[in-house]
């Protein structure tokens, strides 16, 4: 048997609600996130979302606004596995990456979000 030799990432429990949406069917949905990697995450959720099915989850939290592309991996009685693929914009991702990054430091993120920093003037 051949198996793909895919890096692990390290997964961080994360417990909030994000909106899945597939754009085959245009069907929204609420899940609840349980845990997250740079490569992917696992959602709670009853809707009955098909294996390699291409979908879009945002992720707003005050912590972290992300728009991200992914792929189901694996499907479940509680949920569905997603493969992260991009984010819908090259910001999108370097905000998952940075909330990534913050985790693995060791705790949750203190940082504003990159969509809603304002400016500060200079004294």
């Amino acid at each position: 048997m051949l198996t793909r030799d895919v890096p692990v990432q390290p997964r961080y429990p994360l417990f909030t609600t994000v909106l899945v949406r597939e754009p085959k069917t245009g069907v929204g949905t609420l899940a609840r996130i349980k845990n997250i990697s740079l490569s992917g995450c696992y959602l709670e959720t009853p809707q009955q979302i098909s294996e390699n099915a291409r979908v879009r989850v945002v992720l707003q939290t005050t912590l972290i606004h992300a728009d991200v592309w992914g792929i189901v991996r694996r499907r479940d009685a509680n949920g569905v596995g997603i493969q992260f693929t991009n984010g819908a914009t090259v910001d999108d991702w370097k905000r998952l990456e940075a909330f990534i990054q913050q985790l693995e430091a060791g705790g949750p993120p203190t940082s504003v979000p990159l969509a809603t920093r304002r400016h500060e003037p200079k004294a």
